[in-house]
């Protein structure tokens, strides 16, 4: 029985990206879980936060790094109940913004360390890179988030806006697509703005070039 149990878990760890990237992708949709759901936003909040830390916690490979993720997950998650009972609590949101921006840092040099190891093109190394680039767009928006907290003028946003707007704004950014819809105003908005849309592009060509460059070494051989 530990020895069908360790294969299975071999099995499940054979497609961690693929699980993480789902993750990834189902928090980005909580809105939409909102609407289709009928349930209340902070349910559903929480319980996307709480899969896409236990998926994206399969990246780590050692029990230091397993830990430091449960860890800073688990306070991520007590913060965010907290914030949701008390929604006025300063204090509260920068806890918020500092576990998650901590969290998904933590995420992203996991990954960053396992794509390095991988030396083939296979399905590990399609999907790890798209699964960087959520993270990107993710702490992206926790960092608009705190630039509109430190202040209120930041940014020109649309009616009925709410946290995920940031989100929204942070992958328009990192994609230079820009809709118009959400502007930045200050200085400080700007700036950020412009580290996203360099950092995007950039992502985007290095893992293009990483890419053909594993691709020939693999047919080369």
């Amino acid at each position: 029985m530990k020895l069908k149990t360790i294969i299975n878990w071999n099995k499940v760890m054979q497609y961690k990206y693929l699980i993480a990237l789902i993750g990834a992708f189902n928090f980005l949709l909580t809105p939409v879980h909102t609407v289709l759901s009928n349930l209340s936003p902070s349910y559903m909040v929480v319980t996307n936060y709480t899969l896409v830390i236990l998926s994206s916690s399969l990246l780590a490979s050692k029990k230091t790094e397993k830990l430091t993720t449960y860890i800073i997950g688990l306070l991520t998650l007590m913060v965010i109940w907290l914030e949701f009972t008390d929604t006025n609590s300063k204090p509260i949101l920068i806890l918020r913004l500092v576990f998650s921006f901590v969290l998904f840092a933590c995420f992203s040099v996991i990954l960053i360390k396992q794509l390095v190891k991988i030396k083939k093109v296979n399905l590990q190394f399609i999907l790890g890179p798209l699964l960087g680039f959520l993270y990107l767009g993710i702490i992206g928006g926790i960092l608009f988030e705190a630039i509109n907290f430190l202040d209120s003028n930041s940014f020109h946003l649309i009616k009925g806006f709410s946290g995920f707007s940031f989100y929204y704004f942070s992958f328009i950014s990192i994609t230079t697509v820009g809709y118009g819809d959400i502007t930045p105003l200050t200085a400080p908005a700007q700036s950020l703005t412009l580290v996203m849309n360099i950092i995007g592009q950039f992502y985007l060509a290095t893992v293009i070039g990483v890419f053909v460059g594993k691709y020939i070494n693999t047919k080369s051989n």
